[in-house]
């Protein structure tokens, strides 16, 4: 105590320039305590954000790669072989089928059979759930349209269960099963072309979220779930309105059923009876009006 006395007593006895000099050492001081401080704060910042974007862009390559391993996976593609590509072939053409690689046809794996297609469709749902914390933002919505574009294949597979049938007329199981494949058929070989276009598409979005990694925390408001249904509008009007499947879906798809349930079971649907099944099927998929049925 008594050593500092005497220094604050030697101190007021100094000159007044060794006062400015303490002053302006005091000053420096503090200076560079603060900027010390604050580069520290900003380098352990720096430092934290690129930990998390290291951990989130392992994770994200972990996802996506699984993802396309899977797609890759039951994208194997198969050539049908004569006769039965030449019946195949008439069909298509007689519906307004187009081939994207005539006179052949094309079909990805997953289009070989009904079970198949379905084990896909629900595999490919159980792996986007798992994954979907990790993908950015346009990859999540590219897969989205992608689940939408299967799910409306799938929903096709079961209006065989609404088509009207004459008194007495029943469609078994088998009946449905075999059109069914048939159907499946028909799409995977005209859609094959703008199937691989959404693999490829998937491939390039899931390369620009690796290299163009977004950190920024997605806003949440009381308008987020009207944002989350203005998205699936969006995904509805490209599925339906502007994808090739879209147009399948609003002139050629009624009327391949109604043909093939007439062909099966040797029977005649009026066209009043197919008009109304059509307002059911198009209250699932669309609203348009169909050109013609038999």
């Amino acid at each position: 105590m008594q050593l500092v006395t005497d220094f604050l007593e030697m101190l007021s006895q100094a000159p007044q320039f060794v006062w400015e000099a303490v002053a302006n050492f005091a000053s420096i001081l503090a200076a560079g305590l603060i900027i010390a401080f604050v580069t520290s704060y900003i380098f352990r910042k720096k430092d934290e954000r690129t930990r998390v974007a290291g951990v989130i862009r392992e994770k994200r390559i972990e996802a996506q790669q699984e993802i396309l391993q899977f797609m890759e996976s039951n994208t194997q593609k198969f050539e049908m072989r004569q006769p039965q590509a030449s019946n195949l072939r008439e069909l298509m053409h007689a519906h307004d089928f187009v081939l994207p690689y005539e006179p052949h046809i094309q079909y990805a794996e997953l289009f070989i059979s009904v079970e198949s297609f379905r084990t896909f469709f629900h595999d490919l749902e159980k792996i986007l759930e798992k994954n979907k914390l990790w993908l950015g933002l346009e990859v999540r919505r590219h897969l989205q349209f992608m689940n939408a574009y299967f799910a409306s294949i799938n929903a096709v597979l079961v209006q065989f269960n609404r088509v009207p049938l004459p008194k007495g007329v029943k469609l078994e199981k088998a009946d449905i099963d075999e059109m069914s494949a048939t159907v499946l058929f028909v799409l995977g070989a005209a859609l094959d072309e703008e199937f691989n276009h959404l693999v490829m598409d998937l491939e390039v979005l899931m390369v620009d979220s690796i290299y163009k990694l977004d950190l920024k925390r997605p806003k949440t408001s009381f308008f987020s779930k009207r944002a989350a249904g203005r998205e699936v509008k969006k995904i509805e009007k490209f599925l339906y309105k502007k994808s090739l499947l879209g147009i399948y879906l609003r002139y050629s798809i009624v009327p391949l059923i109604i043909n093939l349930v007439q062909a099966h079971k040797q029977i005649e649907i009026t066209v009043e009876d197919a008009i109304e099944y059509f307002e059911t099927f198009s209250t699932t998929h669309n609203e348009d009006k169909p050109r013609s049925f038999l």
